[in-house]
This record gives C-alpha cells, structure tokens and sequence, in this order.
C-alpha cells in the first residue's frame, strides 16, 4: 500500500525497476532459447505454425520440411528457420519445419529439448505432418544414420507411409548431404538407397550431389553444418529443380 500512496517521483522510480525486471526477463528467454541445437517439434503443427514466407498468404501452398541439423540451420545465423524458410520465401509457401536435429531415417535422437521419450526419426513426425495438411512435403538428410543398421528398409519403409499417409501430396526429396570433406562411401551408397526408394514412390528426388566438397567458407565455424550461404545455396538449387509452380 505504501507503494501506492508514495509520491510520483517514487512511482516512476518503480515504474523503472519493473521495466527493468521484465527486460531482464526477457533477454534470459533468449538466451535460453539460443541454447536449443534444433526446435521442439509441436506435437500438433498448423500450416500458420512454422515459419511462413513473409509473402505468403492465406491461400498459400502448406509445405511441410521433415529432416535434420542441416534442415533447421544448426550452427548458422539463422538457426531455426534454415534453408525452409528460404525456399519458402522463393516458391510464396507457408512453410512448417518439423526438421530436428540428430535425427534421421532410422536415427531418433534423445537431447535436452526433445519431449519426454525423445524425437522420433523420420517416420514419427508423419502424423505432425498430416496435422499440416500439407500441398508440399519436403524430406532432407540421412547423414546422421551413417553407421546404423537398416538403412535400406528404414528408407523404404518411411517413403512408403508418407505416400500412403499423404497421396496427394507433392514429395520432394534431396539427396543426403555432407560438409566440405570428403563424402564417405556409405553415403554415397544411401544416396542410392533414398533415390530408388523415394521414386518408388513417385516423389520429385533433387540431386544435390556433394554441395559443399573442397569449399570451406559455405560451412560454419563448427565445420560441420552449412553456414547462412550454404543454406542459401540449398534453397538455390532445390528451388531451380523444381521449376515453375
């Protein structure tokens, strides 16, 4: 009450010090949320509920982007949002990124900011991308399953449900990438695998090849994940490959 009654001078003086307690909460939600390698998938996406193409309308196609670090922009400064967000504004779609890092065809991942149980691979976040309704589903990864078993019926499997979950979607699916070393042979080998699997299918495959071999200033300073350019260069090509439409 003494508060209330005091004189105005003592009221902005409070005035300041709440001002400045909720700036400071403020910038502390940032901070944390920098924290995050990748986003929490929503357990209900709506096409209004990604990142969407400034110019993107109502009427807009929904296109859905299921993959991994490289598809949410891990380690670059646009982190979050990646090369979908890009391509989004491009091709004027409303884009939902369900992509989260670590994950992959076969690979589920366990980190700080996966939900009780962990992130699924692939094949788990079918369901969120029904919820989208999507006109577009973009599928982007693989290197995270490198070493692991059954990658080839992990692959077949996934495109399969996605078709059967999605048949009249248009599904566009990239070539898994690698940074600017030199590319393994098991992921040249599970290039292959996702080409013929994914046309088995009918979806659109978008050969990036190696993107990145022997040039170092499109990889951020983890060395690991394509930097802001890399990412453009992504957009770039899958946005050329697909064409008018």
């Amino acid at each position: 009450m003494s508060l209330v009654r005091g004189s105005a001078g003592g009221r902005r003086r409070l005035v300041l010090v709440v001002a400045a307690v909720a700036a400071l909460a403020i910038a502390a939600s940032l901070a944390l949320s920098t924290l995050r390698t990748g986003p929490a998938p929503a357990p209900a996406p709506s096409p209004s509920g990604g990142p969407a193409s400034p110019e993107a309308g109502a009427d807009a196609p929904v296109a859905v982007f299921i993959g991994d670090s490289y598809t949410v922009g891990a380690g670059s400064e646009i982190a979050g949002s990646g090369f979908p967000a890009i391509l989004g504004q491009a091709r004027g779609w409303q884009v939902v990124n369900l992509a989260v890092s670590g994950t992959g065809y076969v690979r589920a991942h366990a980190a700080g900011y996966c939900p009780e149980g962990g992130c699924p691979a692939y094949a788990g976040v079918i369901d969120d991308a029904v919820a989208a309704d999507p006109d577009v589903v973009v599928v982007s990864g693989g290197r995270n399953d490198l070493g692991l078993e059954g990658i080839d019926a992990a692959v077949a499997d996934f495109f399969q449900q996605l078709r059967a979950a999605l048949p009249e979607a248009r599904i566009v699916v990239t070539s898994p990438l690698w940074d600017d070393s030199a590319t393994p042979p098991e992921l040249v080998a599970m290039r292959e695998t996702v080409a013929r699997e994914s046309r088995r299918v009918g979806a659109e495959l978008v050969d990036l090849g190696d993107l990145f071999a022997g040039r170092p200033e499109l990889i951020a300073p983890d060395d690991l994940h394509p930097n802001a350019a890399g990412l453009r260069l992504i957009a770039e090509r899958i946005d050329e490959a697909l064409g008018a439409g």
